[in-house]
C-alpha cells in the first residue's frame, strides 16, 4: 500500500509539468521511486522497488498510445489519445489508454472483441446500459485480459481499453 502511495505521488509530480530528467524518492522503509521524464514532455516512467519487487509505470500523456500495447489490443485507427499509460512488475504487465473517436460505441467494441477472439481470449462480459457498451475478455491458460468501455459524450465516442497479463 505505501508503495502505491509513493507512485501515485511520484505520477503527479511527473503530470505536473515537472521537468527534471531524473529524480529518486527514498520512503523510510527504504523503498526506491525513480521519475524519469525528457524535459518539455507529460510522458514519464516510473520505477518504484520494495522488498516486494519492482513495478515500472510508463505514462504516455496525451496523444501517445502506452509503448507497451499487446497485440490484442492495438491502437484504435483514428482515435485521438486523452491519455495513457503502461507498467509492469514481478506479478504481470499492462496498461489503458482512453481515446475519442467519431466511431459509434457499437464499432469500438466489436473492434477490440475481434482482436480479443483472434487472440483465444474467451468473453466473460458484455453489458449494453442505455448506449454505454462494456466487454471483457481473458484467457485463462496466460492470465491475458482486456477490457473496453465506450460512450457518447459530446457527440464523439469517449472510450478506455485496458490490457493486461499475470504472470503464471
Amino acid at each position: 500500500m505505501r508503495l502505491a502511495i509513493v507512485a501515485m505521488t511520484a505520477l503527479a509530480l511527473a503530470a505536473c509539468g515537472e521537468k527534471k530528467t531524473e529524480r529518486t524518492f527514498t520512503t523510510a522503509d527504504g523503498s526506491t521511486m525513480k521519475v524519469e521524464q525528457q524535459d518539455g514532455t507529460d510522458s514519464a516512467k516510473i520505477t518504484a522497488t520494495s522488498a516486494n519487487g519492482t513495478a515500472t509505470l510508463t505514462t504516455g500523456g496525451a496523444g501517445q498510445w502506452p509503448a507497451g500495447l499487446a497485440d490484442y489490443a492495438p491502437a484504435y485507427p483514428g482515435g485521438e489519445v486523452g491519455a495513457s499509460f503502461s507498467g509492469s512488475s514481478n506479478d504481470g504487465a499492462g496498461g489503458m489508454v482512453t481515446f475519442t473517436t467519431s466511431d459509434s460505441p457499437d464499432k469500438v467494441v466489436e473492434f477490440y472483441k475481434a482482436r480479443a477472439a483472434a487472440a483465444g481470449l474467451s468473453d466473460v462480459s458484455s453489458m449494453d446500459i442505455n448506449g454505454a457498451k462494456m466487454f471483457g475478455a481473458k484467457d485463462e491458460k496466460t492470465g491475458r485480459s482486456l477490457s473496453i468501455q465506450a460512450s457518447v459524450a459530446d457527440g464523439k465516442t469517449t472510450a478506455a481499453v485496458t490490457f493486461g497479463s499475470e504472470k503464471k
